[in-house]
């Protein structure tokens, strides 16, 4: 038998893979369920051989309801996450919730993931980036019920939003401005695939007659400025397209500074898009709302454990304003 030597707590995955057995035969094992005489006494040598400690605080949790909730963001200088969070709280019905910001680290997501995992929290909510393999498997490692909003994970319950429709509406509205040279400003699809290649792909579609430059930006807007000067050096372009609102809004201030006369489409829902002159044309979702859907899903999962993995899509809509008019 191969002995589990991860320099952490063994997992009931890990019980599972040593002793070849189902993580669910482990689970029942664990809370004294019905498992055969030779199962257990294979579950039995792992654990006494590996010093396993079941976590007995949650166990005695398991016929009740924990109602400390673990929610850990990317970044919170980002107006979607913020409204999200007010969503999440706006529905809120007598839970308590540790919220963990990650600043956009898979290493620190890992450690808050085990952190809210020692601390027994009863469920996980997770605005995420990209999850990489690391995280998954610590994610289906977690005892409690699992939630995730950002990315298409099939192996979770989840709230996604509908990039790839929303790449097609603003594709083809692009495409009806009739543009000659495109900027696209995009976030690296491997720090954030559902952003910068579902948003985006379907308006390379809609626009695969016309000039197009594409460049990736962090989600800053001081950065997407400098990003959007550097193309704009040797190129003009009549039409400039960022993957959030504030990226655009980085690009039209590098537009006035070199004196470009372009229309400009974000994607978002905040108060910039109306602050600034011209006010921005962008692909709006509802974030406080999808806030609510999240905390919806999250009670649902664990109240009522469902068997397949439940996946709601937030859709959005286009809204028109001064800086796609001429």
């Amino acid at each position: 038998m191969v002995i589990c030597d991860y320099g952490k707590k063994l997992t009931i995955t890990d019980i599972a893979n040593i002793a070849q057995v189902a993580k669910s035969t482990v689970s029942r094992y664990l809370n004294g369920g019905p498992v055969s005489t030779k199962t257990r006494e294979k579950i039995d040598k792992v654990v006494i051989e590996n010093n396993y400690q079941p976590n007995t605080f949650a166990q005695s949790l398991k016929q009740k309801v924990n109602h400390t909730v673990g929610v850990i963001v990317p970044r919170l200088d980002s107006t979607a996450q913020v409204e999200m969070l007010r969503g999440l709280d706006a529905a809120n019905k007598n839970d308590t919730f540790l919220i963990v910001n990650t600043y956009q680290s898979i290493e620190r997501e890992l450690a808050a993931i085990e952190k809210l995992r020692t601390q027994n929290v009863g469920g996980l909510i997770v605005l995420t980036a990209n999850l990489n393999d690391e995280l998954r498997a610590a994610l289906a490692d977690f005892d409690a019920p699992v939630v995730i909003q950002g990315q298409e994970e099939p192996s979770f319950h989840r709230v996604v939003m509908n990039d790839l429709a929303s790449g097609t509406i603003v594709g083809e509205f692009a495409a009806s401005l009739s543009p000659k040279n495109v900027l696209l400003l995009k976030i690296d699809e491997t720090k954030d695939w559902a952003i910068g290649h579902d948003r985006f792909l379907n308006i390379q579609k809609r626009l695969s007659s016309t000039h197009i430059t594409v460049v990736n930006s962090n989600f800053s807007i001081a950065e997407a400025k400098v990003v959007a000067q550097k193309a704009m050096q040797s190129q003009t372009f009549d039409l400039i397209i960022g993957a959030t609102d504030r990226i655009t809004i980085g690009a039209l201030q590098a537009g006035l500074a070199m004196h470009q006369n372009a229309q400009y489409i974000g994607f978002g829902k905040s108060d910039l898009s109306t602050t600034v002159t011209p006010n921005l044309t962008s692909f709006e979702y509802d974030f406080y709302q999808t806030g609510k859907q999240i905390y919806k899903l999250f009670r649902m999962v664990r109240d009522n454990k469902p068997l397949n993995k439940i996946r709601i899509v937030i859709d959005g809509q286009l809204t028109i304003r001064d800086s796609t008019k001429k």
